[in-house]
């Protein structure tokens, strides 16, 4: 469960990114690590080359009503292009 919690990103923290803000700048609110879980149909990521995503898992507890869900945030030569929450 630990390292599930690690994972774990508020949704306050959430509420703070926009597009346009740079990943050095927002490192502080993210967790240490990302989520290896994937919605099963997620909506496709920007697809303009170069641009890399990240998960965020929005719960640690298995028994939350947004187990499952993630944050996905994508970055573009270091610049965040999209901060999307995805729901299982």
């Amino acid at each position: 469960m630990l390292r599930t919690e690690r994972t774990v990103l508020s949704a306050e923290d959430f509420g703070r990114l926009r597009a346009g803000q740079q990943r050095d700048g927002i490192a502080p609110l993210l967790p240490d690590m990302q989520s290896s879980h994937r919605p099963p149909h997620p909506p496709p990521p920007p697809q303009e080359p170069g641009t890399r995503c990240e998960y965020y898992a929005m719960t640690a507890n298995p028994f939350d009503d947004r187990s499952g869900d993630v944050y996905r945030l994508c970055f573009r030569a270091g610049t965040l292009v999209s901060a999307r929450a995805l729901h299982a």
